[in-house]
């Protein structure tokens, strides 16, 4: 289990072995990145499902609870290095990386339920996990297109040059937002029914007669909450310092509109996080049945769907999405009705946003996306470790006036330099001395062949084999 874990973790991403994914994803097109993040990285997850269930048919809880351990904290830091980066597919990479976490933190539970002799409560984990990759398949391919759009558009990915995005290309900011209102977990949209489902699926743990158990759960429910609130924070910069104020640099002034086809991929993935997250009960049954044949799980798809609701078993909580909706489109319906009726005064009023007086805005009195991310930088200071520059170029004439003043700042990763630098360093002072081997000589390559197969002849005809 533990090796499979290790490979098939790797693929996922999963903390620490996720190092390969900020820097794979930026690098790649922007379509290959929506495909590696809402697909291939999930067969890390598929692997794992089938080689501790139906391979090895379950396991003892420990296994539970690596997964959960490390899936909550691959939730916690992906969304913390995700709020500190400023090339949007770098954002969107590390937030990959949080969203397999989420993801793990069901598989783990659902482990650990299991190993327990909690059936129902392991294949309720295991629902709520399937459905959040999902979800994540949805609402992370929308974002990555809609940052190949903006990519194209303005030929940089750095959050620092753009601004003003909204008004030159209006669909693809729309889709965007959709995209992260979904990843946020807010309603109406899927990624709230998906978080909704994990929680529930969870807060049964956190009573049950087993403290160790209990405890494993109840950290696992406060990483989550903390996650999803960060979560919104990270979108609300990606979102902000990416389409709105006005243009920081003049790639993002001249920006254009993504060409019709863009904008149909992008359309197509809105429809379905707006589908999973209105009918629920449409799919969770799907995937209660697909669980019901993972390690003689029970099935519990006809506990979930009670029309167009979702209701947990026992009754203790229950959601309906799509009345959920129907209430976020009517409520705010009413303040203009309520404004008419009453004889408000409708007179028109234009201002800048957040003028402060100002006769004119300029984009240096802007936030961006280093200064967005500044008092997250200080509080979490212990695990960036930020290292910061400061160069100041004075005018020739005169020490007294400065002519220009840059500030650079930047976080360390602790797995990098810590876990990855020794390992790299002992591999290559190993590679050093085996180099010794390779002579040039081919009479001494083929005395190595002839040494190793008399080896193994030997091993295999030692007595008793």
């Amino acid at each position: 289990f533990l090796l499979a874990f290790l490979g098939f973790g790797s693929k996922a991403g999963i903390v620490p072995l996720h190092v390969w994914l900020p820097r794979a994803h930026p690098a790649a097109p922007s379509h290959v990145s929506a495909l590696m993040s809402g697909v291939m990285i999930k067969m890390g997850v598929y692997g794992i499902l089938r080689v501790a269930l139906d391979l090895l048919g379950g396991g003892p809880p420990w296994w539970g609870a690596l997964v959960l351990g490390l899936g909550a904290a691959s939730a916690l830091l992906g969304i913390l290095y995700a709020l500190m980066a400023n090339d949007l597919k770098r954002l969107l990479a590390y937030s990959s990386v949080e969203n397999i976490g989420i993801v793990f933190i069901g598989v783990g539970a659902g482990l650990l339920f299991g190993a327990r002799g909690l059936p129902t409560a392991a294949a309720l984990a295991f629902v709520a996990a399937l459905y959040h990759a999902l979800n994540h398949t949805a609402f992370k391919g929308l974002l990555f297109m809609g940052a190949g759009s903006v990519l194209h558009a303005t030929h940089t990915r750095d959050m620092n040059l753009m601004g003003g995005l909204i008004k030159r290309m209006p669909w693809t900011a729309l889709f965007f937002l959709i995209g992260a209102v979904a990843i946020a977990g807010l309603p109406p949209l899927n990624g709230f029914v998906g978080e909704w489902l994990l929680f529930q699926s969870l807060l049964p743990g956190v009573s049950i007669p087993q403290p160790v158990v209990a405890a494993l759960v109840t950290m696992a429910v406060g990483m989550l909450a903390l996650t999803s609130g960060l979560a919104a924070a990270g979108f609300v910069k990606a979102y902000g310092i990416t389409f709105l104020a006005i243009p920081r640099s003049e790639e993002a002034a001249q920006a254009h509109e993504a060409s019709l086809s863009m904008r149909a991929g992008m359309g197509l993935l809105v429809i379905v996080c707006i589908a999973l997250g209105l009918a629920p009960a449409a799919v969770v049954p799907l995937l209660g049945r697909v669980v019901a044949g993972l390690g003689g799980l029970p099935a519990v798809a006809p506990l979930f769907a009670v029309n167009l609701s979702l209701q947990m078993p026992h009754g203790f909580a229950e959601i309906s999405p799509t009345l959920a909706a129907l209430g976020l489109l009517i409520v705010p319906g009413l303040v203009p009705v309520g404004m008419f009726v009453l004889g408000a005064n409708r007179r028109l009023r234009v201002g800048d946003t957040w003028g402060c007086g100002r006769v004119g805005q300029t984009p240096r009195m802007e936030y961006t996306a280093t200064s967005f991310a500044e008092p997250l930088r200080r509080v979490f200071a212990e695990l960036y470790r930020p290292t910061k520059e400061l160069t100041v170029d004075f005018h020739p004439d005169s020490k007294y006036f400065v002519q220009a003043i840059e500030y650079r700042t930047d976080i360390r990763s602790w797995f990098e330099e810590f876990l990855y630098e020794p390992l790299l360093n002992a591999t290559q002072w190993v590679s050093r001395r085996i180099r010794r081997l390779q002579s040039g000589s081919l009479h001494g390559y083929v005395a190595y062949l002839f040494i190793v197969l008399v080896l193994m002849l030997g091993a295999l005809l030692w007595p008793g084999k």
